[in-house]
This record gives structure tokens, C-alpha cells and sequence, in this order.
């Protein structure tokens, strides 16, 4: 065993690469999150004053086909450019500090590129370095089943190092991927969506609960990290997805977020793991359309999102319940290890014991909020359909006395399910504390709306009742075109049945 050598094959590099991940949006995300590690790093070295003074920028030539992605943190020393950036998964970064600490992230453009460009000077220094990775030699390498080498030793044949002169003052690192290979990469909107979900930005200056969330986070021990990530020239910095309005498949506002709520998760132990909000909507019982991108329960560490918008799905009885709202649940302490398709959490017992709570208790409270709603819109739903009715009703002109008694019956069922819908939504208002999620809820819903039921004006419709007296047909021809009538009612609606008898009535007059 002394003289046994592991050897890792050249093919781990296109696992790595290409394998590992399902959206080839991931090199994004693993080139921002390396960046905000490394501004964290120029705060804590001085080199930045604060965080805010860190700037991430995205650059994107659909014509060039060129992607860049830079920092204005540390840069990398020159003595360290190679062993940072050549080695594989052997990151020297603290997993309890920074948000990537495992060094494959950095190799992720290999596979969406024909040559991968590092370029880096760090403060004090008067030299930059710039180590290019030829991606399509890369491919060309591991596709012949002649070539005998090793991980390593790929790497090392596809990889140039050069050098130049800098600014003294020069701190910054940049990924340019050149020549890229995947056309959806090269569009600014879907790189602008995907970050906006998936990056550690700010919210939108239009979202207005972001400083209650915020404030919140920060009473209870937890600043949620941001940073100013810009993509393209001119376009405004980026913020996060969420927004006041709902919308639909036709990208109209079908419901509005009207107040946020919140929850804590905290382990046996009493330790606090997690924090959470959501947002509180009047059309909390649907299931949002995708439109809507922001969708679903979205967990996070250090401000950064783990997984999609079905992550949360198996938390909920339903899965479909998750889609019902907006939110974000982020994770706290180094017990909350990623894995390395950052899809979700290594396992442990605060993973396991986060999971039970998020089960048991938030997304139990989140379906009784979503049930609470789709029965106080059916419920005015009925209230308002007797309202419509009745309107109708009290303009309408009967030709028979059977007929009154017919829609009467019809207008009379209506109000009956009307007065229970009433005593249903009173009772739920009165149920639940003012403050609370459903208070807010069922007063959002209920509002200014007239749930009153009146009683049905029975004069009203005795001086619209009308005798048709058909002249051209006799009294027994008479019965059966009443009785004729009361058919069209009871199966056809309102509109069509008068459209039908009307003609009816012209005709034998």
C-alpha cells in the first residue's frame, strides 16, 4: 500500500465542467459568489473600505460572443495565481466564512466556452497575470481515448501563463469566457432573471417591505448580505425578482402582495437556524403562473439561493401549495453545508431537525393560510353572485306567472347560500387576532365589501310581471309554449333562455 498511487482520471474534468450541473446558468452564480467572497476579503484586508464599495460587473457581447465577469476586490497575488486557479477542488477558502469553498466553481466555464481567460492584479503589486485555459483543446484531449493523462495533467497541457505590467493601485480579477457556446448564456434578460433569483443583490427600491424584512432579520441577530452586481454597461445594478404585483399568463395583475409575514426555525437546541418571510397576497388560493419567476419558497445561505422554486415543494403536503406564494427562508450557522450542485444541504442533525420544523410547523401554517383564502373568495364569490341576480331580477319582465316563480325559487336559493356565506366570513373575521397573517388576510379580502343581504323586493316584481297573451295560437297551444319556456329555463341560462322566448313571443303574439 506504500507504493500505491490514486490516479484521477482526465474525465473528472468533464464531470466537473459539464456533468455537475443541469443549468449552464450555474457559471454565473459560482463567478459572483467568488467575487463577493473576495470583496468580503479586500473589507476585511482594508483594500475596500466597506462592502458597498465592491462592484461586481457583468459583461455581456452577444456579437463577440464574450462573456465578463469582474470584481474590483483583492485580485490574487501573482506567486498564488497558479495554484489558485489551476488546482482542482482543492480550495483554500474557510467554509465557515466564505459562500464557495470548494475550487470547482472556477473550472465551470470550461464547458460553455472555447477558451477560458483568468486576469487578475492585486494591490501593491505592478504586474497582472493572465492564465487562459484552451477549452476546446480541453475537449478535443478528452474525447481522444489515445491521450494517457491524468486530471492534472490535462490541465496543465490546456493552460498558458503571462504576464504584464499594472497600476500599482490595481485590484481586480476578471473571467472572460471567449468564443461561448451556449447561445441562452449571451442573453441579457435570462442572465438578468436567473441573477435576480439566484444572486446575493438587493430588493428592488420598488419592493416596499424590504426594509421591514430587513429590519426584522436585523433585530434577531442577522444582516442580510448584499452586493452591487451590475450587468452590461449602463444597466441599472440588479435587485431581486420580487414585486408588488402578481401576474398572469398574459402578464396582467391578477393579485397584489398587500404585507409580509414572518417565522423562525430553531434547532433542539434552541438555536435559532432560520428566518423566513413571505409575502401575504389576495390570491393566495391559486397556484401562481410561471410568469410570475419569483415563485415559491426559496431557501438561501449567505444570501444566496440553494436550489430552484421547487426546492421547498416536499416541505408541503401538497406540492402545489408552495407555488401559492413568495418568499424566502434564509439559513443560518455552519451546520448548512451545500452540496456541490448547491441544490440543496449536505446531511446532518440541524439539516434534519430544519426540515422537520419547516414540515411540521411553517408550511402546515402557510396551506391554512391558502385554504383560508380560497374559501373566503368562494364564499364572496356567492355573496356576489346573489347581488348580480338579484339586480337582474328586480329589471326583469316575466311572461308567465310560472315563470316569476321559476328565476324567484332560483333568486331565493341563491340568498340562502348568500346568508351562509355571510355568517361563514363573519365568523372567520372574528377569529383570528388582528395583527396575524390571517387578520390581515381575511380584512384584505373582505375590505369595504357589501356582504350585507337584503331581502328580496316582492312588490317589485309583482308590477313586472306581464301576461304574454299569444293572439294566434289557442289556450291549450298557449300551455304548451309556457311549459316550453319553463324548459329554456331550467336549462339554459338567463340570456339564451330570454333570446329564445323572446323570438317565441314575436312570432305567435
Amino acid at each position: 500500500m506504500e507504493d500505491f498511487k490514486p490516479r484521477i482520471g482526465k474525465n473528472v474534468i468533464e464531470t466537473l465542467t459539464l456533468g455537475m450541473y443541469e443549468n449552464p446558468f450555474f457559471i454565473y452564480r459560482e463567478y459572483v459568489q467568488n467575487a463577493a467572497d473576495q470583496i468580503d476579503v479586500a473589507v476585511e484586508e482594508r483594500i475596500l473600505e466597506k462592502k458597498s464599495d465592491g462592484i461586481i460587473a457583468i459583461s455581456i457581447d452577444k456579437q463577440e460572443h464574450r462573456i465578463t465577469i469582474e470584481d474590483n476586490a483583492t485580485g490574487i497575488r501573482r506567486e498564488e495565481s497558479l495554484r489558485f486557479l489551476g488546482d482542482i477542488a482543492d480550495s483554500q477558502k474557510d467554509p465557515s466564512k466564505r459562500k464557495g469553498f470548494r475550487g470547482i466553481g472556477r473550472l465551470g466555464g470550461l464547458g460553455y466556452c472555447e477558451k477560458l481567460v483568468f486576469e487578475t492584479s492585486y494591490s501593491g503589486e505592478f504586474v497582472k497575470t493572465v492564465i487562459s485555459l484552451d477549452a476546446k483543446k480541453l475537449k478535443e484531449l478528452l474525447a481522444d481515448r489515445f491521450v494517457d493523462a491524468d486530471a492534472a495533467q490535462v490541465i496543465s497541457l490546456i493552460t498558458t501563463l503571462e504576464g504584464g505590467e499594472a497600476e500599482k493601485d490595481d485590484h481586480y480579477f476578471r473571467v472572460h469566457l471567449v468564443n461561448v457556446t451556449k447561445n441562452e448564456l449571451l442573453d441579457p434578460k435570462l442572465v438578468k432573471d436567473y441573477l435576480s433569483l439566484v444572486a446575493p443583490i438587493p430588493f428592488s427600491n420598488d419592493f416596499i417591505f424590504k426594509e421591514k424584512i430587513k429590519d426584522f432579520y436585523f433585530k434577531r441577530g442577522f444582516k442580510i448580505e448584499e452586493y452591487d452586481v451590475q450587468l452590461n454597461v449602463n444597466e441599472e445594478r440588479l435587485s431581486k425578482a420580487y414585486k408588488l404585483h402578481i401576474v398572469d399568463k398574459d402578464f396582467e395583475t391578477k393579485s397584489t402582495i398587500v404585507d409580509v409575514d414572518f417565522f423562525q426555525i430553531h434547532s433542539s437546541e434552541r438555536k435559532l437556524v432560520a428566518l423566513g418571510w413571505y409575502g401575504i397576497s389576495d390570491g393566495l388560493n391559486k397556484v401562481l403562473h410561471s410568469n410570475n419567476i419569483e415563485r415559491g419558497l426559496r431557501i438561501r445561505k449567505s444570501n444566496i439561493q440553494i436550489g430552484d422554486e421547487d426546492t421547498c415543494n416536499k416541505f408541503f403536503k401538497e406540492d402545489r401549495y408552495n407555488h401559492h406564494f413568495v418568499g424566502e427562508i434564509h439559513v443560518l450557522g455552519d451546520a448548512f453545508i451545500p452540496n456541490a450542485r448547491r441544490d440543496y444541504f449536505n446531511d446532518g442533525k440541524i439539516v434534519e431537525e430544519f426540515q422537520n420544523k419547516l414540515r411540521n410547523d411553517v408550511t402546515t401554517q402557510l396551506t391554512k393560510l391558502a385554504h383560508i383564502s380560497s374559501k373566503i373568495h368562494s364564499r364572496l364569490k356567492e355573496i356576489a353572485i346573489f347581488k348580480e341576480q338579484q339586480v337582474a331580477f328586480d329589471s326583469m319582465t316575466f311572461v308567465s306567472q310560472d315563470e316569476k316563480i321559476h328565476y324567484q325559487d332560483q333568486l331565493n336559493n341563491l340568498r340562502k347560500k348568500a346568508i351562509k356565506a355571510n355568517e361563514i366570513i363573519e365568523k372567520i373575521d372574528v377569529s383570528y387576532d388582528y395583527n396575524s397573517a390571517e387578520g390581515i388576510l381575511v380584512r384584505h379580502l373582505v375590505g369595504d365589501s357589501d356582504i350585507v343581504i337584503g331581502e328580496i323586493n316582492q312588490r317589485q316584481h309583482e308590477s313586472n310581471y306581464t301576461a304574454v297573451g299569444f293572439s294566434k295560437i289557442n289556450n291549450s297551444q298557449e300551455e304548451i309554449v309556457l311549459e316550453i319556456f319553463s324548459v329554456l329555463d331550467r336549462n339554459l341560462d338567463r340570456q339564451d333562455a330570454e333570446r329564445i322566448k323572446q323570438i317565441i313571443i314575436e312570432k305567435y303574439r
